[in-house]
């Protein structure tokens, strides 16, 4: 069984209308998302926003799923 490492990161670009936007990683290169990705019902996700996400490999690249805000201190 493999064990799911959860990364954090930086929204660097968001477009809500086009549904997806950019996270930009503690290491490593900036991923996508789309809107559907982001967890909670009602939860609005900003550039500057810092988010927990999963990565899922694709053709265009390694996207970010189960992304959630979080805040950092």
């Amino acid at each position: 069984m493999e064990v799911e490492v959860l990364q954090r990161g930086k929204v660097s670009a968001y477009d809500l209308f086009k549904g997806f936007g950019f996270i930009r990683r503690e290491k490593g290169k900036d991923v996508y998302f789309y809107y559907g990705d982001v967890l909670g019902e009602g939860v609005n996700i900003s550039v500057g926003d810092y988010v927990e996400f999963s990565l899922k490999m694709e053709n265009k690249g390694p996207r970010a799923y189960g992304v959630r805000r979080i805040d950092i201190v």
